[in-house]
């Protein structure tokens, strides 16, 4: 499962070609555009959408030529665009190209130029996006979540996320959520968590962790509708490493769900704790793979239905307009990588040591 992605002139990003695995993270400064790739690729995909078997007939073929707007611009990509709050990046030298296995999409700033390589089934694949701004779920109100998606100024995304969690919800009356140490349950329109010792609080009550986890950990335990790309921003949002740990392993797990196994999985952050875990997951495949033993035993440190095996994953270190992969000739992550804030603070300290005269008794 492999897939080329280009992006040129658009917002933070001035030049970016990766390949995109199964598996992506996106690790770098603030403001450095791993947003914006995401959004792109749920633009790409969902722009692919609107003309899947199901939706729309089947097009082998498509140019956008007759349905240009009267300035030019293709009205469906700037409404999508729009949606994700990037419409703004676009200008007349912006280039996106994206190609794998069953979609070719190519925009030269005016044209889209789409090719289905094979049809697909008749249910339509979307696109997941789980937004930073899910923390504040809880807090809004549940009525907003049955407007339309143009009826208010909230972010369309995060609208679609809190819909998507009030269909999730609705599947059982207790969720349990082991790696939150809770239960959910849903009743009398209000969403309440039960604690270990089984005392009951609303959802806006309790922890920053829990706000944020909560719904995302819901909609993968039952994903709503069959989707080709999700993306996770911020995965450590108000969690403690090894919260951030075991998000990151229940989620390569539950991509092995019916509805989530042919997606896409994109996960910008800013956490090195993040990439300390793919990285231990990399190598439980590769230790594994030695041998039928190794197999058994490293099954015993780490569940086997978490290891990711190299050919799935990609890493980049997203800044300065691009994006350079971090990976080695090995499939892991690179030393000097993952240990380059380590070694920052390891010589601020040194310098500090070496001006540093202790008191004499």
């Amino acid at each position: 499962m492999k897939a080329k992605l280009q992006i040129r002139n658009f917002g933070p990003i001035n030049n970016l070609d990766i390949e995109i695995s199964k598996f992506n993270i996106l690790i770098g400064p603030h403001a450095s555009g791993k947003s914006t790739i995401s959004k792109v690729l749920c633009v790409i995909h969902s722009f692919a959408d609107y003309f899947s078997p199901g939706y729309r007939p089947f097009r082998e073929k498509f140019r956008s030529d007759e349905l240009y707007t009267e300035n030019g611009k293709y009205k469906l990509l700037i409404e999508l665009l729009n949606y994700y709050k990037i419409e703004n990046f676009l200008n007349k030298n912006s280039y996106y190209f994206f190609e794998d296995a069953h979609l070719f999409f190519k925009f030269d700033g005016i044209r889209v130029e789409i090719d289905h390589k094979r049809k697909g089934t008749a249910e339509r694949s979307q696109s997941y996006y789980i937004p930073a701004e899910r923390i504040a779920l809880p807090m809004i109100s549940e009525s907003l979540f049955e407007l339309t998606l143009e009826q208010s100024t909230l972010p369309r995304y995060f609208l679609q996320f809190g819909r998507d969690f009030t269909i999730s919800r609705k599947e059982q009356d207790t969720f349990n959520l082991p790696i939150l140490r809770v239960e959910f349950e849903y009743k009398e329109g209000r969403n309440f968590v039960i604690l270990h010792n089984n005392k009951s609080l609303l959802l806006e009550e309790a922890s920053s962790a829990i706000q944020a986890n909560l719904p995302l950990l819901v909609i993968l335990q039952y994903p709503v509708k069959i989707t080709s790309l999700f993306v996770i921003e911020e995965l450590e949002l108000h969690g403690f490493p090894t919260l951030q740990k075991d998000l990151f392993q229940y989620i390569i797990e539950r991509m092995n769900h019916p509805k989530l196994h042919s997606a896409y999985v994109m996960l910008p952050t800013h956490s090195p704790y993040i990439l300390s875990v793919a990285n231990n997951l990399l190598f439980a495949d590769k230790v594994a793979k030695q041998n039928i033993e190794s197999d058994k035993e490293v099954n015993k440190i780490i569940n086997k239905d978490s290891w990711i095996s190299k050919e799935d994953f990609s890493a980049y270190y997203v800044d300065k307009g691009g994006a350079n992969s971090i990976l080695n000739d090995q499939g892991l992550i690179d030393e000097n990588k993952l240990d380059s804030i380590s070694e920052e603070l390891a010589g601020e300290f040194d310098a500090l040591m070496d001006l540093y005269k202790p008191a004499i008794a």
